[in-house]
């Protein structure tokens, strides 16, 4: 799957995302310090986001999101396709078992 990933309606979202561990070949990895993201858009089944780290096809990142103001800790997202741009990496990530208190907030949102 590459960047004809099908989703639904995106809004431009600018917000700092933290990492800490992730899954890759489902080991978990922890990390020293935490690793910041940024996100660029948030869809009903996930996020953009850009960072310097690079991740790979099918490994699933627990990452810490605040949205307008509520904290959604240890989200599960799976990399659907990373393209690097420049020194930076692209990644779309799909939420994975998203908590409905998050998915209805992202339908108030407008997302569909």
């Amino acid at each position: 799957m590459g960047k004809d990933y099908k989703r639904g309606i995106e809004k431009e979202y600018f917000q700092r995302v933290s990492l800490y561990s992730y899954y890759r070949n489902g080991q978990l990895i922890k990390l020293s310090s935490s690793c910041e993201l940024i996100m660029l858009n948030i869809f009903l089944e996930g996020l953009d986001v850009i960072t310097d780290k690079e991740f790979s096809s099918q490994d699933v990142l627990l990452i810490n999101l605040n949205l307008e103001g509520i904290a959604f800790d240890k989200l599960m997202c799976k990399v659907k396709f990373s393209e690097k741009i420049g020194d930076m990496n692209k990644i779309c990530l799909e939420f994975i078992g998203i908590p409905n208190f998050l998915f209805e907030k992202l339908k108030s949102m407008g997302l569909k």
